[in-house]
């Protein structure tokens, strides 16, 4: 008895030394994939040149650690217990705040006013929005400057207390808001309307596990940019129409984006989800203009759920104005460098800018400066 005792549980040890390779080698169990950014190593060919300096080893061993069999798994199982046990988030910039409310850390910076970047920067940049937008009205085209809604904004009761300021100063984003009305720029302000919204509704516009806006505050986003082109541009636009409403404690697609970055074994929190069942009702009076976006991942809702291929003709994301999206091509596959930018906004009946209270220090990414130059070359 005793050797058979020895005996069973040498074949366990060995078949717990073996399992990672054999699920390596023979995918005998499907491993679910990790979320975020968890680039695996790329296998490496054998020289003797490499041999002999040592980064065939180094980059041996990175490939078999990264692609070892039931990495994610184990990662999961990790990153469990160090949260379950210590509160520990091992994923960048993401923390926990209060009653379990996810944020990214470098936002609250544009809520306290952390990251300014100062009026006369402002000013001058927008500035240059304005005469832009102004040329384009010439050309018959029609810009907005969109200001997508930031949690910190939405929910500052709930950010972690290590991350708040005594007091919150100028933000980039009231100084946007107020420059671009003076100058009479167009502009659509989501931020305001959804921290005014929230004690409004019983639907979750903002989720504790997403950065985003929820899918039910993406159709009210949605609708509410066509209105204000129908109003700018005297059309008649499709929009969202709701049939159905469903509620669900499981998030679908972007409701738990932070959450599911911290690649845990179980949620974080439980939350009832709002999902509309949506159509697009069409009349012979109404109009498809062609539309770029130039922003950040808030586009990424609209195009996910429909609403850019249903209120559009032809559209364009200008992502971070570094790569394009477009219907036929909705991963960021074609970059700006050598993109024919210009010929696009000749095709173009709207252009529509729309960023993150977060990233409003880097409004445009460069659209600015470069429209500015080219519609008034030689002026700064």
């Amino acid at each position: 008895m005793e050797n058979n005792t020895k005996n069973g549980l040498l074949v366990i040890f060995f078949a717990v030394l073996l399992s990672p390779f054999l699920q390596q080698n023979l995918q005998v169990f499907h491993s679910g994939m990790l979320y975020g950014f968890y680039p695996n190593a790329p296998d490496t060919r054998f020289s003797f040149a490499k041999w002999w300096s040592g980064t065939y080893r180094d980059e041996k061993s990175k490939y078999l650690n990264d692609n070892v069999g039931f990495r994610p798994d184990m990662v999961r199982l990790n990153n469990q217990v160090n949260y379950s046990l210590c509160g520990a988030i091992h994923t960048g910039r993401i923390v926990e705040g209060l009653d379990q409310y996810l944020y990214v850390s470098v936002y609250t910076d544009g809520y306290y006013g952390r990251d300014f970047i100062g009026y006369d920067s402002i000013i001058h940049q927008l500035t240059k929005l304005k005469a832009i937008q102004d040329t384009l009205q010439r050309l018959g085209k029609t810009l907005i400057l969109a200001y997508s809604p930031s949690k910190e904004f939405v929910y500052p009761e709930y950010i972690p207390l290590y991350l708040r300021s005594p007091a919150r100063t100028v933000t980039n984003f009231d100084a946007m808001i107020h420059t671009g009305d003076s100058l009479g720029i167009n502009q659509v302000d989501f931020n305001s309307w959804f921290c005014a919204m929230k004690n409004k509704t019983s639907e979750a516009i903002y989720a504790r596990q997403g950065i985003h806006w929820t899918i039910y505050g993406s159709y009210l986003a949605a609708d509410s940019l066509a209105r204000a082109i129908e109003r700018l541009r005297n059309i008649h636009m499709p929009h969202p129409v709701w049939t159905k409403t469903e509620h669900s404690t499981t998030p679908k697609w972007g409701d738990n984006d932070v959450a599911q970055t911290l690649n845990l074994i179980f949620p974080i929190t439980t939350e009832v989800f709002t999902y509309p069942q949506v159509t697009y009702p069409l009349d012979k009076s109404m109009v498809k203009p062609n539309v770029i976006y130039i922003g950040d991942s808030f586009f990424m809702a609209w195009i996910a759920q429909g609403e850019m291929d249903n209120m559009n003709n032809e559209w364009q994301l200008w992502y971070y104005c570094k790569g394009v999206m477009n219907s036929s091509h909705r991963e960021n596959g074609i970059t700006m460098e050598g993109y024919d930018w210009t010929g696009a906004l000749k095709s173009a009946d709207c252009i529509v800018i729309m960023y993150t209270t977060g990233n409003l220090p880097e409004l445009g990414d460069g659209f600015i400066e470069r429209a500015y130059n080219y519609y008034y070359p030689g002026r700064s």
